[in-house]
């Protein structure tokens, strides 16, 4: 068997019986140098194939109808890591990725009501990253109910801006707070481009962070033009939630 031909059966397998898993990576505030939130990312390592691409079993999830269930998964274990981590000392924000097909249901936001009453997790440490923007089929429901969430103190973040897949325009129409400059746009070198972005972004009052940093030179360049956070690899790699502690713990001192 290929990754190609897994299908929706192993993958509701896997979420049942907890093969899948979170790790983390850090974001760092650009002008403290401070490690302020970390991203939560979905890892499956499959019994017989290893390691499944996040791209592949995220397509299948929303070809599928599973992106609700996986999506659920990633919202549960984000708000338990976040919660475990304020009761140990450390105050980190945790940012969970979104589907605009999640954001369509009701299902999703009761669930972000009652995983943060669960959790005990502040809703002010829980980031909301909404992915490939340009499939929000009504802006104006998906804005009131984002609205709502926001409201209660969590942060919407529009996700991977230069990569097509977002835009300045859609982050105001859906009301977000942060903005993240795709790591494409990045690794391009374009800083103009990502100046401007940073600039329209703040005059719409929202936080910029620089995905894909993977050199020295980069991580100065985001810096320069302005953006607030900075994610990549020359920071951290992903790591699970225990690894990442003892390396924070490490970068602190």
């Amino acid at each position: 068997m290929t990754t190609a031909e897994l299908d929706a059966r192993e993958l509701a397998h896997a979420i049942e019986t907890e093969q899948l898993r979170i790790d983390v990576q850090p974001q760092v505030d650009l002008t403290t140098e401070r490690v302020v939130a970390v991203e939560g990312l979905s890892r499956w390592t499959h019994p017989t194939l290893g390691p499944i691409p996040p791209a592949e079993f995220v397509a299948l999830a929303e070809s599928t109808g599973l992106i609700h269930d996986l999506g659920l998964f990633a919202l549960r274990e984000c708000c338990r890591i976040g919660r475990q981590w304020r009761e140990r000392g450390f105050a980190l924000a945790v940012a969970v990725n979104v589907s605009p097909l999640q954001l369509q249901t009701d299902r999703f936001f009761d669930e972000l009501e009652r995983q943060l009453g669960e959790s005990g997790l502040a809703p002010a440490e829980l980031i909301v990253e909404v992915t490939e923007a340009e499939r929000i089929a009504d802006y104006g429901t998906v804005a009131g109910r984002l609205d709502i969430i926001q409201q209660w103190g969590v942060t919407v973040s529009i996700d991977d801006f230069g990569s097509g897949h977002s835009s300045i325009e859609r982050a105001v129409a859906v009301h977000a707070r942060e903005l993240k400059i795709d790591r494409t746009l990045v690794a391009s070198g374009d800083w103009d481009q990502v100046a401007d972005a940073v600039a329209l972004a703040h005059e719409g009052d929202m936080r910029v962070v620089a995905e894909g940093i993977e050199t020295a030179e980069q991580l100065n360049r985001v810096r320069e033009v302005g953006c607030d956070r900075g994610q990549g690899f020359f920071i951290a790699k992903p790591s699970p939630p225990g690894e990442f502690i003892a390396w924070l713990q490490s970068f602190v001192g």
